[in-house]
């Protein structure tokens, strides 16, 4: 009787857990999406990222990106594209790994059919060290997520394809039922 009292406390608990991750997950989601949706209505209709637009959670960061060229290069090159990845590299074997890794979970968004772009910037580029500044990225290499519609992530420290592919899910999923056009097909 003591085991199965222990069995249940232990499901208890693990379903407890899974409740408020999910709740902080929805919260988050539903944060972003309101801020998001907030500042692409007061922007102009152009595909910046919101990365781009100054979105970030840091005060530092409230010039944002948008200025910068490599920003203006990637809405130029990939307007075409559903889905975007902005590779900020570190140290040639961590950004190594962090390609691999990139590649992998394109391999598994692009079978659903989302055209999907790829934009590394250069280590040796100026604008690389103001980018990680602006958006407060301390740990490189980093990637940016970013969907057509100008929702975005940021993922540093240990970049696996779970993170990545569920960034892309989370992304996705931060359309509004319903709102026709919104996430891609």
């Amino acid at each position: 009787m003591g085991k199965q009292l222990s069995d249940g406390v232990n499901k208890s608990k693990w379903l407890k857990i899974g409740i408020c991750i999910l709740g902080v997950l929805m919260i988050a989601g539903a944060i972003t999406y309101t801020v998001l949706t907030h500042q692409t209505s007061a922007s102009s209709a152009s595909s910046t990222p919101p990365a781009a637009t100054g979105a970030s959670n840091s005060t530092q960061s409230s010039a944002g990106v948008e200025g910068l060229n490599w920003v203006k290069n990637v809405n130029a090159k990939f307007a075409d594209k559903d889905f975007l990845f902005v590779l900020l590299p570190g140290t040639p074997d961590m950004t190594q790994k962090t390609e691999q890794t990139l590649s992998s979970a394109i391999e598994k968004i692009v079978q659903d059919g989302v055209r999907v772009g790829v934009f590394t910037l250069e280590p040796k580029d100026p604008e690389l060290n103001m980018t990680a500044e602006r958006l407060s990225i301390s740990n490189l290499p980093a990637v940016l997520l970013f969907t057509a519609q100008g929702r975005g992530a940021i993922i540093t420290g240990d970049i696996t394809e779970t993170k990545l592919l569920q960034a892309y899910l989370t992304l996705l999923q931060a359309c509004a039922p319903g709102n026709s056009g919104c996430c891609p097909k």
